[in-house]
C-alpha cells in the first residue's frame, strides 16, 4: 500500500514516522493538501494544529487500537510547515523553525 501512494511514502519519510502512524494519518486526511489545507488554517492556533491528528486511531498488530499522539502529531506538523529547508530534522521537531530566526540566504 505505501509504495503505491506518494503522500503515505512522504509520511513515512518524516524520521520516527512508523507505516502504521503513516497510514492512520492517509486514513484521515488522504492526500497532503488536505492535511496543509487544515494546517494553514488562520482560524487555529499553532498549537490546535500541533495536536491536530493526535487522537487518530492507530492499528495495532495485536488488534487493539491506540492513539497517534502528541509526540507523532507535533512532529508531522513541525516537518510539514517547517520554514527552513537547511535546519536538522530534529532541530525542526524541537520547535528551532518556529522560534529562532534565521538569515536569509
Amino acid at each position: 500500500m505505501i509504495k503505491k501512494s506518494p503522500w503515505l511514502k512522504a509520511l513515512v519519510a518524516i524520521p520516527k514516522v512508523q507505516p502504521r502512524f503513516a497510514i492512520a494519518i492517509w486514513k484521515k486526511y488522504p492526500t497532503m493538501k488536505s492535511l496543509l489545507h487544515v494546517y494553514m488554517d488562520p482560524s487555529k492556533s499553532v498549537h490546535e494544529k500541533e495536536f491536530l491528528p493526535k487522537d487518530l486511531k492507530v492499528e495495532n498488530m495485536l488488534g487493539d487500537d491506540r492513539k497517534l499522539g502528541e509526540i507523532c502529531s507535533r512532529r508531522v506538523y513541525r516537518i510539514l510547515m517547517a520554514q527552513c529547508g537547511s535546519i536538522k530534522t530534529d532541530d525542526i521537531e524541537g520547535g528551532a523553525d518556529f522560534f529562532s530566526q534565521h538569515s536569509a540566504e
